[in-house]
């Protein structure tokens, strides 16, 4: 009896020792699946700090991209209701929360006139910030990302940048993360979400078994193919689940907008 005490004891002591060292090889927890990243390498990557009142800290809240000096591009679902002077932007600074970079006042809140939170749709917006971003003077860690002008193919890699959480339900990231996802075909991402329309004004990107994605924080954030703007995180089923694509606005689809919008305070 005791040989076979002393066996299973040697075989629990292996297993444990094995789920150690199993544990210990996994990753660190990134952006779902991703790695860290510098504004050497993500240049259009911004923040947006938003304070809840006037007597309060302003915090990270959302992710966008500057399309040029006085233009980010963000969710409509991080602006909508809210008010220009409880935002500030940050450029040219990897680390949610520091203050290396270069910090500009916003002066107006522009959501797509259609935004519709019920269903997300829509989710697009831009923000004008006055004084401009001194994009000159500063091209070694920010600079204006140009937008595609045709649809990424189905199963082409995209990159999404964000300070979100490293995990559904997680912490959000210190440090910038960045990771690739695969553009979904419409129809497949129609299927996984079959309770709600993906519309002309979504793109869905992300792994059939899950693992990689954006997530909460990272909203907002850009979605790019080839160094051109193709999305903005929007929205999705938890994060990184099997036959959930990330859902992002469609940047191409709204080009003639965000042209508009820029042309009106030339």
């Amino acid at each position: 009896m005791n040989k076979v005490l002393l066996r299973i004891f040697a075989v629990l002591l292996l297993l444990g020792l094995l789920g150690f060292l199993a544990v210990e090889a996994q990753p660190d927890g990134r952006i779902v699946g991703g790695a860290d990243t510098s504004s050497y390498y993500t240049k259009y990557v911004v923040q947006l700090r938003r304070r809840s009142s006037a007597s309060s800290a302003y915090a990270q809240t959302c992710g966008g991209c500057i399309l040029d000096e006085v233009t980010i591009a963000t969710a409509a679902h991080c602006v909508y209701n809210r008010e220009a002077e409880n935002f500030l932007v940050v450029a040219g600074d990897d680390s949610r929360g520091g203050m290396k970079g270069v910090v500009v006042r916003v002066a107006k809140l522009i959501p797509h006139e259609l935004y519709n939170a019920s269903i997300t749709d829509n989710d697009i917006a831009l923000v004008r910030v006055d004084p401009p971003l001194p994009l000159a003077s500063h091209a070694s860690t920010m600079q204006a990302i140009g937008i595609a002008t045709e649809q990424p193919a189905v199963g082409v890699q995209a990159t999404v940048s964000g300070w979100g959480y490293t995990k559904e339900d997680g912490l959000s990231s210190n440090q910038l993360q960045q990771v690739k996802v695969p553009v979904v075909d419409t129809a497949k991402c129609q299927e996984s979400y079959y309770w709600r329309p993906i519309s002309e004004g979504m793109l869905c990107a992300g792994l059939q078994n899950g693992g990689k994605d954006a997530c909460q924080g990272d909203s907002g954030g850009p979605l790019v193919v080839n160094n051109k703007l193709v999305g903005i995180v929007s929205w999705g089923e938890g994060c990184a689940r099997p036959n959930y694509p990330g859902v992002y606005a469609n940047v191409v689809h709204f080009r003639d907008w965000i042209a508009k919008q820029q042309a009106a305070y030339v």
